[in-house]
């Protein structure tokens, strides 16, 4: 149990309420029950407070308090940041034992720290080295020379190809592959030869990569992610691509080979970038984007291809109104044709 009021000094918050009342857990605003806290992260949620069995609502300092006013209330300048820390204290993600699985396959010649979880059927090559507190789940693969760097996180049925780095407090998720070789052929008159690829990915600290993505190796030197990036599930990132840092890459994103992703940009879902393009800090992407050519830093763009935003908006409006456009046109037409001048005219 914890008091109100510890959670509202944990997460810098004003206390309006009883703060001596008992938390015990936290839930979402339609399930909460009495002992329990709660979270308002937007005011279209303001509907649901009048049912809300929860002994107290974290909210924003935007949030109209009349409508909670009967509730207990912490108000806070970010919900979400808030909704992080209480939930860090009432729930913990397991960690698994450290030591090695004896149904594991590990070289003698990989180094992996006594503090270190490696899962059943995990196989670890040659001069791979796992540091401090990693977790690597069953079913992976870390092939030979891969760096994973302590407290990184690897679930299960990860592939981590040769020559690979993975800095501190990586987390990647299930089935995700880092450094397959990248999709390279040249055309020889007869068939299409594969263009070695020999070059390595590096992975930097804090960053996340979801479920089912792909990150290619490079040709020749590294395809790199950049410090404290998040890549959602289903995202192919191709062979020299380099992302900066604190991006975002949201859900069937595809950037193609040695494009350039400056440090907090957003592509929102499946956004395609053409290869060798640049991309510069703070771009944000609408869905479905496709970045044919460079974008200067902190452009804000839609559409295919890329356009501002302004003015992908102002096309949709003119698209929604061709149908009366054509319409009107059609009619004028009718009304001034040729054949209709001769008839007058008889």
């Amino acid at each position: 149990m914890i008091r109100l009021r510890d959670i509202a000094a944990a997460v810098k918050g004003d206390l309006i309420g009883d703060g001596d009342i008992p938390i015990d857990g936290i839930a979402g605003i339609q399930s909460a029950r009495e002992g329990q806290i709660t979270f308002l992260s937007h005011a279209s949620y303001l509907r649901y407070v009048a049912q809300c069995r929860a002994s107290a609502l974290i909210v924003g300092k935007k949030t109209p308090i009349d409508d909670v006013r009967e509730m207990n209330v912490v108000v806070v300048d970010n919900p979400d940041l808030a909704y992080i820390e209480v939930v860090g204290m009432f729930r913990k993600e397991p960690s698994p034992p450290p030591g090695i699985d004896p149904r594991a396959v590990v070289s003698p010649e990989a180094e992996v720290a006594a503090s270190a979880s490696v899962g059943p059927f995990t196989c670890i090559e040659r001069q791979a080295r796992i540091g401090e507190n990693v977790a690597i789940y069953p079913f992976c693969y870390i092939g030979p020379n891969v760096t994973v760097a302590e407290g990184s996180v690897i679930y299960p049925h990860v592939t981590i190809y040769r020559d690979t780095t993975v800095g501190r407090n990586v987390i990647i998720h299930a089935n995700t592959v880092i450094a397959a070789d990248g999709f390279s052929y040249a055309w020889d008159g007869k068939r299409h030869a594969r263009i070695p690829q020999v070059g390595s990915v590096i992975i930097e600290d804090d960053v996340e990569i979801g479920a089912n993505t792909a990150i290619d190796r490079a040709a020749l030197d590294a395809t790199v992610v950049g410090r404290g990036t998040k890549i959602d599930n289903l995202v192919q990132v191709a062979h020299n691509v380099t992302i900066g840092q604190n991006s975002i890459i949201v859900s069937q994103v595809g950037i193609a080979g040695s494009a350039r992703i400056g440090n907090n940009v957003v592509l929102a879902g499946q956004t395609g970038v053409k290869d060798h393009v640049s991309i510069g800090d703070r771009v944000m992407a609408g869905g479905r984007t496709g970045i044919t050519k460079d974008v200067p830093a902190g452009s804000l763009i839609w559409g295919t291809p890329h356009m501002p935003h302004k003015e992908y908006i102002r096309l949709q409006l003119y698209i929604k109104k061709l149908p009366a456009l054509f319409e009107k046109i059609r009619k004028l037409e009718k009304r001034f044709s040729p054949e209709e001048d001769d008839d007058r005219h008889k």
